[in-house]
């Protein structure tokens, strides 16, 4: 016990993946650019140096420098202050809903989700860089190993207070950074990476100075899934009186005017082939797993992996998006290409301030975070295509391929402003309204083979764009 900090505060939380996700180890193998953290079980974790980061990021961004290092710690030179919490690293939960702790045995490690979680390349997304001509970047070419969405982690943190209100108040700032929004944690957030929410909250407080105190903090639950003798912490209303600060968010439904495919996948998903039902198509759609959590009667939960599904990556929106804001931004400053004026897409202030910046020793984050979008069961072709001998008129050979496609899907975008207040530039945020406008009204296609006429999306029904706080920010300033 720390005497001046008698008051023992103990949070125990478990958060669900809502997209593929990883902390990855730096490096990668001979097959692979980067390799999913693991702990000693070879399960994927979350390590509590990570989590730690993201929550005393995140509290900077709400609360600022100077209360972040009262409550999280600082070391500047001969001054510094020790943290006041201790967070442990997040255990992936198998099958039954439950963190296992410890070196796990042989059967403890036969569990059906363990099993599948072990594997070192569950998930692998292949990504390439692309210019504005939509040509590949040089060094562009690269992939992601992942953990599928719906895994679960249980992790603790503790917190040692001294009673008054400063101290409680640092704590409930902290409790709503898992109440009252969702938390990005691990690599590429920004591209629909490493979304989560919570699933349980669970807390206790206790004063060491009394005899009760000590006896309840002496006799806790060592565990992460032992809850005795805390109380549950699931919703808004248990944390009154403080202000909501949910982040900016808008979302935008679309249809697929027709066929569209994000490449990248390795499995033909329909039971039949329309034209050979001993082959697949040669090019697929990306599709991947994730994990269902089902309810039993007796109040338990079961999870398993689901069967494999389509999905429009986040990654392929931000990067249309991307070059469209580029576009608009150097119209609406008079920039172009008949007389060099034009910014180039890294260099254009409209992407460096939405999108973030890596230059030298410099960086910055954006503020767009857009989010997977994953698709149930869907309408599907498969197009045959050959090509043609210029000269003769007939088929080269070798050339004929086929092209498995979805066909008049609908979607929902969604993105989060996650810092809203870094741009105030009405150009800026005139470009991206604009950028967004053109993709739902066809002009900013998705996916491969734009020229062949793929990837059209529409806002059928003219919702138009759902900003979460009726359009105040976009509008600031006369943007839109």
């Amino acid at each position: 016990m720390i005497s001046s900090r008698p008051i023992f505060h103990l949070l125990k939380v478990t958060l669900e993946a809502k997209s593929a996700h990883a902390i990855h180890t730096g490096h990668g193998d001979t097959v692979h650019d980067s390799l999913v953290m693991r702990d000693a079980n070879g399960l994927p974790t979350l390590s509590g140096s990570s989590l730690a980061g993201v929550l005393r990021h995140e509290y900077q961004r709400q609360y600022g420098e100077l209360a972040t290092q009262t409550l999280f710690g600082y070391a500047n030179g001969q001054d510094g202050q020790t943290s006041w919490l201790n967070v442990t690293w997040g255990l992936v939960h198998n099958s039954l809903n439950q963190a296992q702790e410890g070196l796990l045995t042989s059967a403890q490690l036969e569990d059906s989700l363990y099993t599948e979680l072990s594997d070192a390349k569950l998930i692998v997304r292949q990504r390439v860089r692309l210019n504005d001509r939509g040509s590949s970047v040089d060094s562009g070419k690269f992939d992601v190993t992942l953990v599928p969405a719906g895994t679960r982690y249980s992790f603790g943190i503790s917190y040692w207070g001294d009673g008054s209100d400063e101290s409680n108040e640092q704590w409930s700032r902290l409790l709503k950074l898992f109440v009252e929004r969702n938390i990005r944690i691990g690599h590429g957030t920004k591209n629909g990476y490493g979304l989560f929410e919570s699933v349980t909250l669970y807390q206790s407080v206790w004063d060491l100075t009394t005899e009760a105190g000590q006896s309840a903090y002496v006799n806790r639950g060592r565990t992460r899934m032992d809850y005795q003798h805390m109380e549950s912490l699931n919703t808004e209303s248990e944390l009154d009186g403080h202000e909501s600060s949910t982040p900016l968010s808008a979302s935008l439904e679309l249809s697929a005017e027709s066929a569209w495919r994000v490449g990248g996948g390795e499995r033909y998903l329909a039971n039949t082939s329309s034209y050979d039902d001993d082959r697949d198509p040669d090019m697929l759609p990306m599709h991947e797993a994730k994990i269902y959590w089902t309810k039993k009667s007796n109040g338990t939960q079961v999870g398993e992996i689901g069967e494999q599904q389509y999905l429009l990556p986040a990654s392929a929106i931000k990067g249309a998006i991307r070059h469209r804001v580029a576009y608009h931004y150097n119209c609406l400053t008079s920039r172009f290409v008949d007389d060099d004026s034009a910014y180039e897409s890294d260099e254009s202030p409209a992407i460096t301030a939405l999108f973030g910046y890596a230059k030298d020793n410099e960086s910055s984050a954006g503020i767009l975070a857009f989010q997977d979008t994953y698709l149930e069961s869907q309408k599907q072709q498969v197009l045959m295509h050959n090509k043609i001998d210029k000269f003769t008129g007939g088929v080269i050979n070798g050339a004929l391929f086929s092209e498995n496609v979805l066909w008049h899907t609908s979607i929902t975008i969604k993105l989060d402003v996650v810092n809203p207040d870094k741009v105030t530039d009405p150009d800026i945020k005139l470009a991206l309204h604009k950028s967004l406008t053109d993709l739902a009204n066809g002009w900013l296609p998705l996916g491969a083979s734009a020229s062949r006429g793929l990837g059209v999306f529409l806002d059928k029904d003219n919702k138009g764009i759902q900003w979460s706080d009726d359009q105040t920010w976009i509008e600031t300033r006369g943007a839109v």
